[in-house]
């Protein structure tokens, strides 16, 4: 059930607080991995010398990365945890309106939203979440389990080298290398520009850290959930 608030402006409640701090860590934690990693990778570079220098060196910036990668694979555990516990304690379905599975609604809106854009029709009624930010959610999510293992290849090539040839270390190497490339391109362009540098809500989308939506943006950006709220408070009323 979402809560109002009645200040000035009227709020719902979107997102639980446990997913903004997730939100926060992810961000802080991949920041410094994408710094850390591109200085260490670029370390035949001047600028990166310099820069790497003042981390303390190639293996204090190595040790950092590696915790990074850590801490924010940790916040990933924790959001799984979540999904069990919401799955089998709450006893709630993973599917349905609120979900991030991709469902046929997603294709229709992806086809609906496209005439619109090409004015050929009404644009979408989107739900809790848009196709876009569930590709946005599986996109990071899965890329994080493949830059995960070639990272741990990489950081035991000990223990990997007794299971795979050595040539697979450096395949690795490369795998992790570009993947970040295209992470960060993805989330420095499209995710940003789609989420946090959109006409109506620049410079910054504050719901997820605030964990509230205002009413009118609710309305505009959710209509589907709006709608099915709506009708859930007015079937509560009448009971």
């Amino acid at each position: 059930m979402m809560k109002t608030n009645q200040n000035s402006k009227e709020t719902y409640q979107r997102f639980h607080v446990l997913h903004r701090i997730l939100h926060i860590v992810i961000i802080f934690n991949f920041t410094l991995l994408a710094i850390t990693g591109f200085l260490l990778h670029f370390s035949g570079f001047g600028w990166a010398r310099f820069l790497v220098s003042i981390m303390g060196g190639a293996a204090a910036a190595g040790w950092l990365h590696r915790f990074c990668a850590i801490f924010l694979y940790c916040g990933i555990l924790v959001h799984l945890s979540w999904l069990f516990y919401y799955k089998f304690a709450l006893k709630k379905k993973l599917s349905g309106p609120d979900s991030m599975l991709p469902k046929k609604k997603d294709i229709k809106d992806l086809y609906q939203n496209l005439r619109y854009v090409f004015n050929k029709g009404t644009p979408p009624l989107f739900d809790r979440f848009s196709y876009l930010q569930k590709f946005d959610y599986w996109s990071e999510l899965l890329g994080m389990q493949s830059m995960g293992i070639t990272g741990l290849m990489m950081w035991f090539p000990e223990f990997f080298t007794r299971i795979f040839p050595g040539y697979f270390i450096n395949i690795a190497g490369y795998f992790h290398f570009y993947e970040a490339v295209l992470a960060v391109m993805y989330i420095g362009v499209v995710h940003m520009s789609d989420t946090h540098l959109h006409p109506d809500i620049f410079p910054m989308e504050k719901s997820i850290f605030t964990g509230k939506i205002e009413k009118e943006r609710f309305m505009e950006d959710h209509p589907g959930e709006w709608e099915r709220q709506q009708m859930i408070r007015t079937n509560q009323t009448d009971q």
